[in-house]
């Protein structure tokens, strides 16, 4: 195995180590709070709720600063893999969002509630960025699939933020985390595909003179 290969390969088990790990962990924490509460407030103030619930508010700051933590990691494996910007950089965005969530509970006053709108929504937006890149990145239906949960999780959660009496934003929230397990789980694969086009050119510019020949002057 070439160094370029095993450095590759690497990467790619780092990656998948780091997304394994940390959002088996959140995804435990959340459902474990779902399972200590789940009632009509938690549905209407979404995951948020647990953040403030005194019951859920130590697991939910576990799990999130966990899930931050493995995002910011994930954007330097996948910066170290030359990823395009915007994939390290929508980790990071969200890995800091979940960070500004926990610092601005939304029933503290009207600054505090609008912080923590405003940064879910960009979380979110983050999430979409990402889902769509991957899209276009891979031919596999299952990074479509992934976009689709995404999507379907942020329409649902959308539709129950306006004051329509409809109760789903917990829903809502916890399918497009889903979602976004799915599709950062479908970029970790991307980092070995990705590799074999660059090392494939490499090989050929390092043949490229045996192939010519040598001079004729």
């Amino acid at each position: 195995m070439r160094a370029e290969e095993f450095q590759t390969r690497t990467h790619e088990v780092s990656a998948r180590r780091v997304v394994a790990r940390t959002q088996t962990l959140f995804f435990v924490i959340l459902f474990g709070c779902v399972f200590v509460s789940h009632s009509r407030v938690a549905q209407r103030d979404g995951i948020s709720f647990y953040a403030i619930n005194a019951r859920t508010v130590a697991l939910v700051f576990a799990g999130y600063l966990v899930a931050a933590a493995g995002l910011w990691r994930l954007s330097q494996i996948m910066r170290a893999a030359n990823e395009e910007r915007l994939v390290w950089w929508g980790l990071r965005v969200v890995a800091i969002v979940l960070v500004v969530l926990l610092a601005t509970p939304f029933n503290k006053g009207i600054f505090f509630n609008w912080a923590h709108m405003t940064a879910g929504v960009i979380g979110a937006l983050a999430q979409l960025a990402l889902g769509w890149r991957l899209s276009l990145r891979s031919r596999e239906v299952r990074a479509w699939g992934a976009m689709a949960v995404i999507l379907s999780g942020g329409v649902l959660a959308a539709f129950s933020l306006p004051d329509w009496q409809f109760s789903a934003l917990l829903e809502g929230e916890i399918t497009l985390e889903i979602g976004f397990a799915w599709c950062i789980w479908e970029w970790t694969k991307l980092l070995a595909k990705d590799s074999e086009p660059r090392t494939l050119e490499r090989v050929r510019d390092r043949e490229s003179p045996l192939r010519r020949g040598p001079s004729t002057r």
